[in-house]
């Protein structure tokens, strides 16, 4: 790999170009000079990676309309299309030329050959204040200059006779639930999960020592623990701190699938070899921690470990303008390839555009991408196996998780004996082997209390609560985000001088339409995606501690964790406003004080990045149960509640199973909140619970305000019927109003959510369901805080 050219790449536009459109290439010689390089321009690779970045715009070549820093108002959110008001927290071009050459000579003398580049791309975001606002082209300001930064120099090393040829691959790694899920201890569920992250890491290691990590368009690799690993490792040295809290060791933080680009003529070689790290990764890992333990019977044993993991690779060259009609028509019915080329070669002839490439076709690369990758995971590759493991001729037991392979292990763990496969053994052993501690489910129940006292502000006589919570959470149509169905059109992000010059050209009305409805799907928009959900899984932890609880996963949009019954609720309130940056949460951690508003990420006062936005939200799966009932049943549990969420309450929704000692499950659920966010759920919740505790308002009066032969319209039974069942309850005597215009507020803003859910139906439309799933979700929130005790 010529690093060198990388390097030129990756620092051929400045951080602060945006400040100084006229004087970038001067900066650019100069910050190459202070690199030791000989200042070179970065040809087709910068336009190639403009084109896919900036989508195809008239006048580029004459730059007839300019469009400065200023002009644009704002940065435009990648997703949400809203305008972020963060110009005036920028520093000034001075202050940010001054910040950026300065960080860049520190760097350059630690740093040689490889190491420099990749010590400067890990870096690069916080060289400079600001960087995640400023637009790599102020007339399309929806991405990042880092975002281009990392697209060309990614290309840079696809260069093959002088021309780009590249291709995107997708790897994933599996299975996932299967493997994950086969636990009785918390420790279980943490090694499987922080086992497939690691071997998934071999793969994605393997390309970003041979290519860079910059080649990884998704997920995200700066701040991930291991990848800082492994620079630290081949000696990278970090001189810039990062702003944002840093990584943890011991949370698996990256998802099961990583998508990169590479040299098209080393695509097969690349998959082979990324399917050979992961599966040696995996032999690495057994080897080690079959140590401490011994298997009855050494028949089957490699075969077992050899059934995990299952790897699936594919691949798609970036499409020239040449061959994609006949790709695209022959695999797409509805593609639209034809229009597209037409309009992209009008433009470029004449209209000033640029002249169309493989870049400008990255949406329907991508689009055939995912395709190949969903085609490859329904086709099984697997060898015959039969296991017969046995001793003394007599054959042993199936594994007690899920009794698919022979227990060849016999592991005591107290006064317990488990009988495990060999790769549930893996798993574990293997944190034994790293002496890694996960707190059990006694710890979590018996966090309760203290965060009763916390709620109530009370220190009870007597308190028993022995439930505690597991907490799934996953982001609502992310594939759909992903493949840009949900992208904003050019309209919503192009700024307003350019906007207003195409509406008012002579360009024909179809071809004004074509620039202007397009989608934004380019790699920076799956760079922003990507980079977006890695800084918001690295926070998720703050928050999870915050109330008392321990995060098993956060890799992308998926979060896994426990947490005491009583504070469940609340945190996963908190992680859903972190994901989309609003409700003005805050978070106390090592790097100063967070906020997250206004779809942004706030350190110390000042917006440090975008978050997912308004438009994006997120949906819970709850499971509430005794400490004693099993792990692997909970987990099931809470997988269902998610999905009810989802496809049951439509989405942006939580829904909380709980499972009392008794075996009874109950399953409770609704919105988050109203659309304009004026009513949040799980907020009402407890400050109605809180009142109703010092009202003296129970939970029997409660339930009196349901029943299914409650005939009575929604305004009656607001205004009339809750007023009634106060008094009866005597819970108006000290009352001065406030109590009781709370429960009419709630119980309101209840039935309007229920509008809102896409499974109800025209035989609901007289909303008894909204009153009960009111009632009820408060039952919910007084069992949470009291347990056993209640």
């Amino acid at each position: 790999m010529n690093w060198e050219k990388k390097i030129i790449a990756l620092m051929h536009d400045p951080l602060f170009k945006a400040m100084d459109i006229r004087g970038h290439e001067s900066s650019s010689a100069e910050i190459l000079k202070a690199l030791g390089i000989s200042p070179d321009k970065v040809k087709e690779e910068d336009w190639i990676a403009s084109a896919m970045d900036r989508l195809a715009i008239p006048w580029e070549k004459s730059n007839q309309v300019r469009v400065s820093l200023d002009d644009t108002g704002g940065f435009v959110h990648s997703l949400s299309s809203s305008k972020l008001d963060v110009l005036k927290h920028l520093p000034n071009l001075d202050s940010a030329r001054s910040q950026f050459m300065a960080n860049l000579r520190v760097i350059s003398e630690g740093n040689k050959k490889e190491n420099l580049f990749h010590a400067l791309w890990w870096q690069l975001p916080d060289m400079m204040e600001g960087s995640a606002f400023l637009p790599a082209d102020t007339r399309i300001p929806n991405h990042s200059i880092v975002d281009h930064l990392d697209s060309t120099s990614s290309l840079a090393g696809t260069i093959e006779n002088g021309k780009i040829k590249a291709s995107l691959i997708s790897v994933s790694v599996g299975p996932v639930q299967s493997f994950i899920a086969a636990a009785r201890k918390t420790m279980d569920l943490w090694s499987g999960s922080y086992l497939l992250s690691l071997i998934t890491y071999k793969g994605i290691e393997y390309v970003g020592q041979k290519y860079g990590f910059d080649c990884v368009i998704f997920p995200s690799l700066r701040n991930i623990a291991f990848v800082k690993k492994s620079l630290s490792e081949w000696g990278v040295k970090f001189t810039v701190d990062s702003k944002v809290p840093k990584p943890s060791t011991r949370v698996a933080s990256l998802p099961n699938r990583f998508v990169a680009i590479v040299p098209t003529s080393e695509v097969k070689e690349t998959l082979k070899n990324v399917e050979k790290a992961i599966k040696d990764g995996w032999k690495e890992i057994y080897s080690v921690s079959l140590k401490a333990g011994k298997p009855l019977d050494e028949t089957n044993l490699q075969m077992q470990l050899d059934t995990f993991p299952e790897v699936f690779t594919t691949s798609q060259e970036l499409i020239e303008i040449e061959n994609a009609k006949e790709i695209i028509s022959n695999l797409y019915n509805d593609s639209g390839i034809k229009d597209e080329i037409d309009n992209l070669n009008s433009l470029s002839t004449q209209h000033g555009a640029h002249k169309p490439n493989a870049g400008a076709l990255y949406s329907y690369s991508y689009r055939l991408l995912r395709s190949r990758a969903d085609a490859r995971k329904t086709l099984r590759t697997f060898s015959h196996f039969t296991d017969n493991s046995s001793v003394n001729g007599k054959t042993l037991q199936g594994d007690q998780f899920n009794g698919d392979m022979k227990a060849i292990f016999k592991l005591k763990d107290g006064e317990k004996t488990d009988h495990l496969n060999a790769v549930n053994a893996v798993k574990r052993l293997y944190a034994s082997e790293i002496n890694e501690k996960f707190p059990s489910v006694d710890e979590f129940a018996g966090k309760n209390e203290q965060k009763f006292i916390e709620f109530t502000g009370n220190m009870p006589e007597s308190y028993k609560n022995s439930y505690y919570a597991i907490l799934l959470m996953d982001g609502d149509r992310m594939g759909k985000w992903i493949g840009g169905e949900y992208a904003p059109q050019i309209t919503e992000v192009i700024a307003e001088p350019l906007r207003t010059a195409i509406v008012s050209s002579d360009l024909p009305t179809k071809m004004k339409d074509y620039i202007l409805m397009r989608k934004t799907v380019q790699p920076a928009y799956h760079r922003t995606v990507s980079r977006t959900l890695n800084i918001f899984s690295s926070l998720v932890q703050l928050a999870v501690e915050k109330h008392g609880g321990e995060l098993v996963y956060s890799g992308g949009d998926d979060v896994l964790a426990f947490l005491p019954a009583v504070s469940v609720l609340e945190c996963a309130d908190e992680i859903r406003r972190m994901y989309s940056g609003t409700g003005d949460v805050e978070l106390d951690s090592p790097a100063g004080k967070l906020q997250f508003k206004d779809e942004m990420l706030w350190i110390k006062g000042k917006p440090h990045s975008p978050m997912m936005g308004w438009k994006a939200t997120m949906s819970a799966g709850i499971a509430v149960v005794n400490k004693k009932f099993p792990l692997s049943q909970a987990l099931r549990i809470a997988r269902e509640s998610e999905h009810i969420a989802k496809d049951g309450l439509g989405r942006d929704s939580f829904v909380v199973s709980i499972v009392r000692r008794s075996g009874q499950i109950s399953r409770n659920g609704a919105k988050w909140s109203t659309k304009d966010g004026s009513f949040n759920t799980i907020k009402s919740l407890r400050e109605m619970i809180k009142k109703m505790d010092s009202s003296g308002f129970g939970s029997r009066s409660l339930r009196k305000l349901f029943g299914d032969d409650l005939i009575l319209s929604n305004d009656e039974y607001v205004n009339k019927y809750i007023p009634y069942v106060l008094k009866k309850a005597g819970s108006r005597k000290e009352d001065d109003g406030s109590f009781e215009r709370m429960f009419k507020n709630y119980f309101r803003k209840m039935i309007d959510l229920e509008k809102g859910i896409e499974a109800i139906t025209e035989e609901n439309s007289d909303l008894f369901e909204a009153r009960k799933r009111a009632v009820d979700l408060l039952l919910v929130q007084d069992f949470l805080l009291r347990g056993d005790g209640r």
